[in-house]
């Protein structure tokens, strides 16, 4: 499995889960009004990404993006309970996530945002058509991104990064320099950390 993570560089000092426990508080849980942006970025209940924006027209969101062309799928069963595991429920190919604020996109395009940007890449996360949500993976990142709770996400990334000996109470910039080390090592396996040039932002943390 491959990881590699962008991030902007002003949040290169700040842990994982700094960062993770900002974006929860500010994001809170995702809002569907009017304002929403959110939605597949190519398809009504599929397309290549979903995402969506906060609540109470909050500008924090999450992308989650699929490397397969129309690679993310929702399962609507009219003629099932709500409650059933088989209904209400995304499958595909997880691969990548983006985390930050200014949701901008959609309507046939990319999703894109504009500031506070950490991207998880190489998740190689999937779940078959008839996963239903049980034991889903896909499904519980993505729904545990729309009520602003990281954990599942945590779970992932606890042990891609644990591979380079890092974990979630790690600096960005520690990672990318356990990376660097990592990736001179003769049995090295595939792993990235690209910090993205950017200006500096002064956000406010939650402790």
């Amino acid at each position: 499995m491959t990881i590699s993570v962008s991030y902007d560089s002003g949040l290169g000092s700040i842990t994982v889960n700094e960062y993770l426990s900002a974006w929860a508080l500010g994001f809170a849980t995702a809002g569907h009004g009017s304002s929403n942006t959110g939605g597949f970025s190519n398809g009504s209940l599929s397309g290549d990404q979903y995402a969506t924006h906060g609540a109470n027209s909050s500008d924090y969101a999450f992308i989650a993006d699929s490397d397969t062309s129309n690679g993310l799928h929702y399962v609507f069963n009219p003629t099932l309970p709500a409650s059933s595991n088989q209904n209400h429920f995304l499958w595909g190919e997880l691969d990548n996530v983006q985390l930050g604020t200014g949701l901008g996109g959609g309507g046939g395009s990319d999703f894109s945002l504009t500031d506070f940007k950490v991207a998880f890449n190489g998740l190689d996360l999937s779940a078959a058509s008839d996963a239903g949500r049980v034991g889903n993976e896909v499904q519980s990142v993505i729904y545990g991104l729309m009520q602003g709770n990281t954990s599942a996400l945590e779970t992932v990334l606890t042990d891609l990064l644990g591979s380079i000996g890092e974990g979630l109470n790690s600096t960005f910039d520690d990672i990318a320099a356990a990376v660097a080390s990592h990736a001179a090592s003769p049995a090295a396996t595939d792993v990235a950390l690209v910090g993205v040039q950017d200006v500096a932002q002064d956000w406010a943390l939650a402790a």
